[in-house]
């Protein structure tokens, strides 16, 4: 992947972390543009132009970090927002990502763990345009895709699905985020840990770790015997509800070993790898694994109706 045209805020109220941070994406060819508050973040966003993407601590004086990803989101809708955390529980971490943050970190963190989180977020960054209001007048939808893992893009398919239901009225621009990270999530589960059979703990923390999981990553995207495997979607739509089922080709895994019987996680997961499944259980309302677990299947019921634009 090539990063030499990417270009970072960095916003942090700690000299030591916004330098770290500095130094290290800049040894690996970003070009890193430090803020020390969200009003000066704001200003560098008004002149600056091309920002990939936004890494910001959630505790900054003045105007919080959770406040400064609300006005990205409204101004820069295009930009990715990522949330630094000192507070080591799930319930920050998702706040946040209800808020619009497309992941999250937790201090003390590995630079080896951002740099993770950093790379999953511009692979699979939104690209695609807004659809038209007519989906505003859909009483029903019924779609399947069977893509070749080669051929699939996990950001463009989440947009696409997340964003039918923003515009169909179901959900409000908050709740249309959270549905982009779930579809995301679980999409990348098929095609890494499905098809792609790359377990997360080989991910590691280290440079070299990382390097060697991009490289089989790529190796096996041009290997017959994973990338011709299928990834299976089948999205059903109501006005009152829907369902999303991705089913990939892979051996499945213990789905049982992440929760108590009851699709509840067993602790907090705060690495950077693994925490998909979490988010997912705290955004979507059912979740239903087939016994291989190399399909799940995710239920939404229409959120209040106080919650819903008029």
């Amino acid at each position: 992947m090539n990063y030499q045209e990417k270009r970072i805020l960095v916003v942090d109220d700690e000299a030591l972390i916004l330098n770290m941070l500095n130094d290290y994406f800049s040894s690996l060819s970003y070009q890193v543009i430090k803020a020390s508050n969200a009003e000066e973040a704001m200003s560098i966003l008004n002149n600056e132009r091309d920002i990939s993407l936004i890494i910001t601590d959630i505790d900054l004086p003045g105007i919080s970090g959770i406040e400064l990803l609300k006005i990205t989101r409204e101004t820069y809708p295009e930009i990715p927002v990522i949330i630094i955390t000192g507070l080591k529980t799930l319930d920050f971490a998702i706040s946040a990502i209800k808020h619009g943050a497309h992941d999250y970190i937790t201090k003390p963190f590995e630079l080896g763990d951002v740099r993770k989180v950093v790379e999953k977020v511009l692979r699979y960054r939104q690209r695609s345009k807004r659809k038209e209001r007519i989906f505003k007048y859909a009483s029903s939808m019924n779609v399947n895709f069977d893509v070749p893992t080669k051929n699939i893009d996990a950001g463009v398919v989440a947009d696409y699905l997340a964003r039918f239901l923003l515009n169909s009225g179901f959900c409000d621009k908050d709740e249309f985020h959270q549905c982009y990270v779930a579809f995301m999530e679980t999409l990348i589960n098929a095609i890494e840990h499905g098809n792609l059979e790359m377990p997360s703990s080989i991910k590691g923390n280290d440079f070299e770790q990382i390097t060697r999981f991009e490289e089989m990553r790529e190796q096996r995207l041009k290997d017959p015997v994973y990338n011709e495997r299928m990834v299976r979607i089948a999205f059903m739509y109501n006005p009152q509800c829907f369902s999303l089922t991705i089913a990939d080709e892979g051996p499945g895994f213990d789905w049982q070993n992440y929760t108590s019987g009851t699709n509840k996680p067993y602790q907090v997961n705060t690495a950077a790898y693994g925490r998909g499944f979490m988010l997912i259980n705290h955004i979507i309302d059912e979740i239903y694994f087939n016994e291989k677990g190399n399909s799940i299947t995710l239920v939404k019921t229409k959120p209040d109706s106080e919650n819903q634009e008029n």
